[in-house]
């Protein structure tokens, strides 16, 4: 494992942005060399989507139909250029106000275009099913066949021109909560500061998790008690917000004529239910497994008891080993090297040419992410520091990124955005083929070996259990409104602690600051969202065991690449079906918890 020495030291952070050095830059100039470029194509765009507005009653005729396709997905494929390059752009520089005018101009376009354009689905919605059947049928609309297919099975909750125009003003504010929650949760709110070595050092939402990973418990429980008194001081401001936001769901749910909240929401892919109760009903049945590790946990803390915050302490007392950039991306090729050598030759070329913008600069955004768009590169934002976390988010996002690659290589633009079902396979595909490798590269090291199973089982409790946690909380809240019931803090509090009792389980000690925390998590905004991260986790560990077996290795990994490839040229349920996964069985979730009492035995 690498050391500080000073051969491989390098600046993690650079207080300008223009000291950055070129080669640990994304090379986004290469969409548009200036602003003023950009503006040309923005112009042409605003310009152009008024014009949508002369296809309206004319798209009972084939050609005409056609024709509007090409010209709507033209102009999306044009603002998708506009809006990466623009808010790219700005996650390395947010003080930046160019940038953020152009981000803003771009998503203005993001909103005219459906507002022009609502005529379209009650157009074609009224044609017969033989008709839209026939036009399917034609090769013409091969590549629009998927959003026809979807038009054809979800015909009865398309309303008229003049409800849908409506909805889609409506559709303006339905952002409303999750700003208000961002503002309360991003600016408004602060904590308290927590004494480390006699030092006071200013708690936020940012370095929580670091004071969690401290060796103290005393700074562990200061710092989880200060964070839930500061979310518990604003529960009613809160239990608003997520009350509003579960009830606009309701809304659209009874305005489109969906039976409730989750039908809606999973008919924009055609997931079937069953995916989503059966992924709950699964879980529940592996969580004694989980419990066990939780004893271990305990054990080797030297605690009778674990708490909720001492989930994330390191095992041992190892120091923390440390990586350059180019150490990291060695790792990861190495460990994807059972995808193929195309697959490690375009990874290897993006890692160390232009994809990836690295280092921490004043003013880039935190976080990591997997960006661009079909007339881009592949972009990823992160900001590396050395650590093994770092080596994992690299791969990670490196993971979505050669999904989008092959998807744009192998599809059509209509066809090449993949579901967002889909889309965290891939990404925890690499995570897994990453820990494989690093099991057998540092088989002899013990220490971290503990650590590397130790993270492997965290990421499956934070992936599929605690996800599947939240996607149970979600979809209890939603019944609820669906059925006319109020949501209240104490509604919220004490049905988030039932769940969070029964996935921590007896070795868990109860504790009361826990009820607060549905207070704090984004996704409650997303609109059954998160199910999706427990769904991939689970895929993803089908797809590296068959991977990393030698005798299933090379059969699977064509079939993965394929499904890779495949972007958005089907249905994600029928995609994943291909390469024989069924998402409505247990036995995908059933292999997941086999693997997790492989990592506990192995640990």
């Amino acid at each position: 494992m690498a050391k500080n020495t000073k051969k491989n030291q390098e600046k993690f952070y650079y207080q300008d942005r223009k000291s950055v050095p070129q080669e640990a830059k994304w090379k986004i100039e290469k969409m548009y060399q200036n602003t003023k470029d950009w503006q040309k194509d923005f112009n042409f765009v605003q310009k152009s989507i008024p014009k949508l507005k002369n296809y309206k009653g004319k798209l009972k005729i084939k050609s005409q139909l056609l024709k509007f396709f090409q010209d709507t997905y033209s102009l999306t494929r044009n603002i998708e250029k506009l809006y990466v390059f623009a808010s790219h752009s700005l996650s390395v520089d947010l003080a930046s106000q160019e940038y953020q005018i152009l981000t803003q101009k771009a998503q203005d376009l993001y909103t005219l275009l459906p507002k022009t354009i609502a005529f379209y689905l009650p157009e074609l919605a009224s044609l017969s099913d033989s008709k839209l059947k026939e036009i399917i049928k034609d090769k013409s609309f091969n590549e629009y066949h998927k959003e026809l297919n979807s038009i054809l099975k979800l015909k009865k909750h398309i309303l008229s021109e003049k409800e849908e125009a409506l909805l889609s003003q409506v559709g303006k504010l339905t952002s409303g909560p999750d700003d208000i929650f961002s503002a309360l949760d991003n600016v408004d709110l602060t904590f308290n500061f927590v004494n480390i070595d006699g030092k006071e050092v200013q708690l936020t939402n940012g370095n929580y998790q670091t004071f969690l990973e401290n060796k103290d418990r005393k700074v562990r429980k200061e710092a989880f008690e200060n964070l839930y008194k500061s979310y518990k001081s604003h529960i009613n401001t809160f239990a608003q917000t997520l009350n509003l936001e579960i009830k606009q769901h309701n809304f659209f749910t009874q305005a489109k004529n969906f039976n409730s909240s989750l039908e809606s929401s999973l008919s924009r892919n055609l997931i079937d239910k069953k995916v989503y109760t059966t992924l709950i009903e699964e879980a529940h049945k592996s969580l004694p497994i989980l419990y066990k590790y939780f004893q271990y946990r305990a054990k080797k803390l030297k605690l009778k008891k674990l708490t909720m915050y001492d989930l994330r302490v390191n095992l041992t007392d190892t120091k923390p080993f440390k990586f350059t950039y180019d150490q990291a991306v060695e790792l990861c090729l190495e460990a994807v090297k059972p995808l193929g050598a195309d697959y490690c030759k375009v990874m290897e070329k993006g890692f160390k040419e232009g994809w990836v913008d690295r280092y921490e600069n004043k003013g880039k955004r935190g976080g990591a992410y997997s960006g661009g768009c079909y007339d881009s590169d592949p972009y990823i934002l992160m900001n590396f520091t050395g650590t093994l976390n770092d080596v994992y988010t690299l791969i990670h996002e490196g993971g979505h990124s050669m999904h989008s690659y092959l998807a744009r290589h192998n599809q059509p633009y209509a066809l090449a955005d993949y579901s967002l079902f889909a889309a965290e396979i891939a990404s925890t595909v690499n995570e897994r083929l990453l820990t494989n490798y690093l099991l057998k590269k540092y088989q002899n090291n013990n220490q971290l070996k503990q650590n590397i199973l130790a993270y492997e089982i965290d990421a499956i409790r934070a992936t599929y259990f605690r996800q599947t946690m939240f996607a149970e909380f979600e979809l209890l809240i939603h019944q609820s409104v669906d059925k006319g019931e109020p949501l209240t803090v104490q509604f919220f509090n004490q049905e988030y602690q039932k769940l969070n009792d029964l996935y921590y389980g007896p070795t868990i000690e109860k504790d009361d600051w826990i009820q607060y925390e549905w207070a704090r998590i984004p996704h409650f905004y997303y609109n059954f969202y998160v199910y999706q991260y427990a769904t991939g986790i689970a895929a993803a560990y089908y797809f590296a065991e068959q991977i990393s077996n030698t005798k299933t290795s090379k059969n699977t990994a064509e079939k993965y690449l394929n499904f890779l490839k495949s972007g958005g040229n089907d249905f994600p349920l029928n995609q994943l079906k291909k390469t024989g996964l069924d998402f409505t069985k247990p036995d995908l979730h059933r292999a997941l918890a086999k693997s997790l009492q492989k990592c506990l035995n192995q640990l």
